[in-house]
């Protein structure tokens, strides 16, 4: 019985389509050198690759693509760790140029030691305490190294780096040429030139009240002057300690005085190592601890 018309396929027709495909398969075979069959060949082949190709194709991105994605993997573990590298080497390069830079300062005291005809203590900067209106650093030797108020403070090659304010047991403050509150009478030695120096912070050392008669010429070397009236009544500094050189010069011809910007010596805001002489004293008043 039928529902709906619907044709059943009978029992002969079930066995055509086997039949057909063995019989092409035959034909296929015995006829395999004869042109039609091998035209009939590339035929099938052709279907066969065009079915066939773009599963190829999709399987060739995909492989691509995975691959692509595991270089981009391995390219970023690869800088990842580069740039670990990288920062090694340059906190080891950081590091290296600091210990050059202590080693120098220390063979710089060294060489004042063994040449100088004071009696010296060597400090390591500590602290530092830089304003507007301040230049001052702590060093790690006080009281106990036999260091005084009052004390010269020198650096490498025996230029001045400032004054003992302020001492503790093993510690000692330094007001340094740059602060604004030090002073000291320096010399031009070539020329005669005298006058007051100071600090100014950042800015250069400031050469004033010089005589506009004296020569004071860009690149002339200042030094502490060390005017000595009586053993007993000297000068707070010794004579003949580098200060600077001249930088610039400040002069109107109708005044009969004259100042100058003077380059310090030494590099005040980064030295590292000072030298305390310990066996001058100066005649004129030791200064206050106060800035």
């Amino acid at each position: 019985m039928s529902f709906g018309g619907e044709k059943r396929p009978s029992g002969s027709s079930r066995f055509i389509a086997p039949l057909a495909i063995i019989a092409l398969n035959l034909l296929l075979f015995v006829g395999a050198s004869t042109p039609p069959v091998q035209a009939l060949q590339g035929v099938v082949g052709s279907v066969a690759r065009f079915t066939s190709e773009p599963f190829g194709a999709l399987g060739r991105a995909s492989a691509t693509f995975t691959a692509g994605f595991g270089d981009v993997r391995a390219l970023r573990s690869k800088l990842s760790a580069a740039l670990v590298e990288r920062d090694q080497y340059a906190a080891e390069a950081t590091r290296i140029a600091d210990l050059e830079r202590e080693i120098a300062d220390l063979r710089a005291a060294l060489d004042v030691q063994a040449t100088s005809s004071f009696t010296t203590v060597a400090g390591q900067v500590v602290a530092r305490d830089f304003a507007i209106d301040r230049r001052v650093v702590v060093i790690d030797r006080g009281s106990n190294d036999g260091i005084a108020v009052g004390d010269v403070v020198i650096g490498a090659g025996g230029a001045l780096a400032g004054r003992v304010i302020d001492v503790l047991p093993t510690s000692s403050r330094v007001r340094l040429v740059s602060d604004p509150a030090f002073r000291v009478t320096a010399e031009i030695a070539a020329s005669g030139a005298i006058g007051l120096l100071s600090g100014r912070g950042s800015n250069p050392l400031m050469f004033e009240d010089v005589d506009a008669l004296r020569e004071v010429t860009i690149g002339a070397a200042v030094t502490t002057s060390g005017i000595e009236l009586t053993p007993e009544l000297r000068s707070a500094f010794p004579r003949g300690l580098s200060i600077g050189t001249i930088a610039a010069v400040s002069a109107q011809a109708s005044s009969v005085l004259q100042s100058a910007d003077v380059t310090p010596t030494l590099p005040i805001d980064s030295i590292r190592t000072l030298l305390v002489i310990t066996n001058f004293r100066g005649g004129l008043p030791i200064p206050s601890a106060a800035p």
